[in-house]
């Protein structure tokens, strides 16, 4: 038999959900009220940045104007930013890698098709055996990064979390020389434990970076440089 309390238990998961996506509709809503796009965007899913963390994008973007973007994990947010980046007439560009050659072909059609292509590039880098202080990883060909320098914005939202514990740990190690004094890393999924640890551990090896938690749906870390 169905306690009372498991009823209200029940009561509230349904209300966190239903705040929830009240939110997302409501950060969907404002980013085509500040870029109205002519074209279909990339729908929104579960493997996808969710739509608060793109607005948190967008709105950084219009703030401080970024000329030099990366982003790690092409998608929608590659999408997004280069059409802000057109919206608010801003001469910066984006590179977007992504090991999956189909998904990141996609995305590349779809910077195309909306005749962005000039704001973004996607450039396919598979994973390989990377050295950070004789640990081994798997994550992107350097080499597709080499002339990639002084970003403003760094999006961490790949590689993916089940291929190795802590996935996404080699970002700052092998991209902090890539970055300005005044450079901003976003690190998306940032209330799963693993991004979490992920986080803790740059902060305590990189004492000059700080970070800060935003409650998105799937949390949003915030990390820049102490002046």
């Amino acid at each position: 038999m169905t306690s009372m309390d498991d009823i209200l238990r029940e009561i509230a998961d349904l209300r966190q959900v239903m705040e929830n996506r009240f939110r997302q509709v409501e950060a969907l809503t404002n980013l085509y009220r500040i870029i109205p796009v002519k074209h279909a965007m990339p729908r929104p899913t579960k493997w996808t940045a969710s739509p608060d963390f793109l607005l948190f994008l967008v709105s950084h973007i219009q703030e401080r104007r970024p000329l030099s973007v990366l982003d790690l994990g092409s998608g929608a947010s590659t999408v997004w930013m280069a059409n802000a980046l057109r919206h608010f007439e801003i001469p910066g560009k984006i590179v977007s890698i992504d090991h999956d050659k189909d998904f990141g072909s996609a995305t590349a059609a779809t910077l195309r098709r909306q005749g962005l292509s000039e704001y973004a590039q996607v450039r396919i880098a598979p994973l390989v055996e990377v050295d950070i202080e004789g640990e081994r990883w798997q994550w992107y060909d350097p080499a597709r990064m080499e002339d990639v320098e002084n970003c403003d914005m760094v999006v961490v939202d790949g590689p993916p979390g089940f291929l190795q514990p802590l996935s996404r740990y080699p970002a700052l190690p092998l991209l902090e020389s890539k970055t300005n004094s005044d450079a901003r890393i976003f690190m998306d999924d940032a209330s799963r434990p693993d991004e979490r640890r992920i986080v803790e551990r740059w902060c305590r090896q990189y004492p000059d970076w700080s970070s800060e938690f935003i409650d998105h749906e799937k949390g949003t870390a915030v990390l820049t440089r102490s002046r």
